[in-house]
């Protein structure tokens, strides 16, 4: 059986922090071992620049530097040569973008000009498909980008969409029907590969929830959603205060910070929740696991969510989530049993299902019960092994 030869290309990789970049650190940590077992398959990695050479070390992953600094035109055109140079001598059978933009506008450029032919997947995230004026939201506001996006999608072999809200937007940005397919994200569970586990927290993927309140005077409500518009902070605010007076002590804890923050901030200080609203600042790694623990009530109120993956590894620590039933959440959070949902402009809806929260012990208990069994249908190593046989399939067409 011939080997067929795989390059995942992205612009955005740790130490920048997001849930496309753990997503990808995940999967590769648990793709690596995979390789040593199969010779079917050879994967080359292909990360932005020096900052993320740390994060890219691997035993049978072949990791190349694309030396990208900026994003101005003279280091695109540099880059552009050195990755078709690197195509010429790696000639893949599967090159695997992470977006329609840049790296798949990338590829068509060097892989017209440098003559390299390979077949072409795309997973995409969110904001390279997805376009919301409203809010706004997506890299395809301008028609310009959208007419870079078309280009792209017009010559994908396969669509990958984390859920399948992001059907419509996939097509909408021109990928042929039948060419589009969801794989959704997951997270280390049991003994998957996680760079940001300590060996303290282990133990927490079997539960040992705690129905009494986390914190004495109430329950905590976190969310770590950064102050852009898309991620809704304002109506999660505007709920607590509406919710306020049957919450008793509660606390909201919101982990957004500087120039974003700020409105949030006055928000929280116009509302007089100066002292009930908690700014952590950014949490990552062990802190955030104990963010979680720490937590009655994980919070993620977004406008639009392609998947929503702290929400997901927010089960996993079992704090129930209260979520928006926009975009990709609907996918794995169920109403009732794993979590609540609510529209994320109505903000009595949430403002009331805090309150149920806040009411409700056993409530908490059977949602965090349900977000225990939800994680073990998201394992990576499950995503790992779609990837795989996607590429092997693709390739050997």
């Amino acid at each position: 059986m011939a080997s067929t030869k795989a390059l995942i290309l992205t612009s955005s990789f740790l130490p920048t922090i997001g849930g496309g970049q753990y997503q990808l650190k995940w999967f590769l940590d648990n793709l690596d071992p995979r390789l040593n077992q199969r010779n079917d398959v050879q994967v080359h990695f292909v990360y932005p620049n020096q900052d993320s050479k740390c994060y890219s070390r691997f035993d049978n992953i072949h990791a190349h530097d694309l030396q990208l600094s900026d994003f101005r035109k003279p280091t695109i055109a540099r880059m552009l040569v050195r990755f078709g140079n690197l195509l010429r001598k790696i000639r893949p059978d599967v090159i695997h973008c992470l977006g329609v933009l840049p790296e798949g506008l990338w590829v068509l450029l060097a892989s017209m000009v440098f003559r390299v032919r390979a077949k072409l997947i795309v997973t995409s995230h969110g904001q390279d498909v997805v376009w919301l004026p409203e809010v706004p939201y997506g890299l395809r506001q301008s028609r310009r980008s959208r007419i870079l996006a078309k280009l792209v999608t017009a010559r994908i072999d396969a669509h990958v969409l984390v859920s399948h809200a992001m059907i419509e937007h996939a097509i909408a940005a021109g990928t042929p029907p039948g060419r589009t397919l969801v794989i959704p994200n997951g997270i280390p569970v049991g003994e998957d590969c996680d760079f940001e586990s300590d060996a303290m927290f282990h133990s927490s993927e079997s539960g040992g929830y705690n129905a009494e309140s986390r914190y004495a005077g109430g329950l905590d409500f976190l969310s770590l959603s950064s102050g852009r518009d898309i991620k809704n902070v304002k109506g999660l605010i505007e709920a607590f205060a509406l919710a306020r007076g049957e919450l008793g002590g509660s606390r909201l804890l919101l982990a957004c910070e500087g120039p974003l923050a700020q409105p949030i901030v006055q928000l929280a200080v116009d509302k007089g929740l100066s002292e009930q609203v908690i700014f952590t600042g950014k949490v990552l790694g062990a802190d955030k696991h104990q963010r979680f623990l720490a937590s009655d009530v994980y919070c993620l109120p977004s406008h639009f969510e392609a998947f929503g993956l702290v929400a997901l590894e927010a089960m996993k620590f079992g704090t129930p989530v209260l979520a928006t039933n926009k975009g990709g959440l609907p996918d794995f959070v169920e109403d009732g049993v794993n979590g609540l949902l609510a529209a994320p402009t109505d903000i009595e809806g949430m403002a009331s299902a805090m309150v149920r929260l806040y009411n409700d012990s056993g409530l908490r208990r059977r949602l965090a019960e349900g977000g225990l069994q939800t994680v073990k249908r998201f394992s990576i190593s499950r995503i790992v092994d779609e990837y795989v046989e996607l590429y092997r399939r693709v390739g050997g067409q």
